[in-house]
């Protein structure tokens, strides 16, 4: 009987330790998914020089769209406003790109640990000063 118990909470722990190693590699991909449409993204905003309203919510509708992200959850940020709008020349001249969303992992017996994906990126504008 001792032996039959053993077994059981091996197969128990040895389950969820392999249920936290599957949701692992999908929740990787999701990481993923945040870093490739912020290398997308970046590459679309040197010619109006700030991520336009527009390039964010294509962002928002992608990752929605590809992985069933909440678009309300994702957050954007960096150089999103046209005050913040870089020209050549300029002081600064990067724009800046920052993609978080929350990421929630569930762990032994209904615990969960909650952590952001970040996604940074950054590129020069191509304006040139008038």
């Amino acid at each position: 009987m001792n032996f039959t118990f053993k077994m059981i909470t091996y197969l128990v722990i040895t389950t969820l330790m392999l249920v936290a190693l599957i949701l692992d590699h999908a929740d990787s991909k999701n990481a993923m998914y945040i870093e490739m449409e912020a290398a997308e993204a970046i590459l679309k905003a040197p010619p109006a020089g700030y991520i336009t309203s527009e390039l964010q919510e294509q962002i928002k509708e992608n990752l929605a769209r590809t992985r069933g992200f909440d678009a309300s959850d994702i957050e954007i940020t960096g150089d999103v406003t046209v005050e913040e709008r870089k020209v050549r020349g300029s002081a600064s001249e990067d724009i800046e790109l920052y993609i978080s969303y929350p990421r929630k992992i569930y762990i032994f017996f209904g615990g969960m640990v909650k952590s952001n994906y970040t996604a940074y990126r950054q590129i020069k504008t191509e304006y040139t000063v008038n």
